[in-house]
């Protein structure tokens, strides 16, 4: 069965709002996975066909979004599936796996890429692209 997750902001525009719910809801019905947090993890939790898995953080520090974030994208990575990611600023410098710089889309995007996932990436805002996802653009998809 095909398995999509999803990442973003947690704050968005009503112009940003309008797009990424014009997007998701042009997505495959299938396995979807999805976070806890306001934002697009909450336009996602409302288009997501029943049932969805849900990945809720265990606690409200940085680490354990972080930590959340992470189990949703091994559990992608078990399924083959793909990512589709929502950022709409630049990504932090210094961002690694360890430490994702005040940006828990870019971290589970860098995540992701770094497991092989496939990444399709919705920019919400024009913004340049980090070069460890330039490097290797066969893996990544722009719409």
């Amino acid at each position: 069965m095909q398995t999509l997750a999803f990442t973003g902001a947690r704050k968005l525009t009503s112009e940003q709002v309008n797009h990424a719910h014009s997007i998701i809801l042009s997505l495959p019905r299938c396995l979807w996975l999805v976070g806890c947090a306001p934002g697009l993890d909450a336009i996602a939790r409302e288009l997501a066909p029943k049932p969805f898995v849900l990945f809720e953080a265990q606690g409200t520090h940085v680490y354990h979004y972080q930590k959340r974030s992470k189990n949703m994208i091994d559990a992608l990575a078990a399924a083959g599936g793909t990512l589709h990611a929502f950022p709409n600023k630049p990504c932090p410098q210094g961002l690694t796996l360890d430490s994702w710089k005040g940006s828990g889309t870019w971290g589970t995007i860098f995540y992701a890429h770094s497991l092989g996932c496939p990444v399709e990436l919705h920019l919400l805002a024009e913004v340049d692209l980090p070069s460890w996802l330039t490097e290797q653009v066969q893996q990544l998809q722009l719409f």
